[in-house]
């Protein structure tokens, strides 16, 4: 599969993300070493600065998941007054990261996000 095919499939999961729920107001794909995939961002939000915060988070994420729970980080997030930062494992060399409003209703983010992860992780 080209490389370009790839990002274009990233991306349509990246808008079916988006359009299946009004609480997400962006998301993106970064390697788990911070460089961005495929992004459908706000566009006052830096990309590079997204996953260069993701990948710091990740970096916490799986300290924490292995040193107390014994295990590898699946999800993290990050709740702010302006809505949640959700990081989620696609597999061991991606995330994804999903921006939402503050009154999300993270139970139904969370079930779209990992329908999206089986697709993405499909892809990567």
């Amino acid at each position: 599969m080209a490389a370009g095919s790839r990002v274009e499939k990233i991306q349509e999961v990246l808008r079916n993300l988006r359009s299946v729920s009004p609480d997400i107001i962006g998301s993106a794909m970064v390697s788990t070493d911070g460089f961005i995939i495929a992004s459908l961002l706000p566009h006052e939000i830096d990309e590079e600065l997204v996953s260069g915060m993701a990948a710091a988070l990740l970096g916490v994420g799986e300290r924490i998941a292995h040193e107390l729970m014994g295990g590898a980080m699946e999800q993290t997030y990050v709740r702010g007054k302006n809505g949640y930062v959700i990081l989620n494992a696609v597999g061991q060399e991606a995330l994804l990261i999903v921006l939402t409003t503050p009154d999300a209703k993270l139970g139904l983010v969370f079930l779209d996000i990992r329908r999206r992860v089986t697709e993405l992780s499909k892809i990567v």
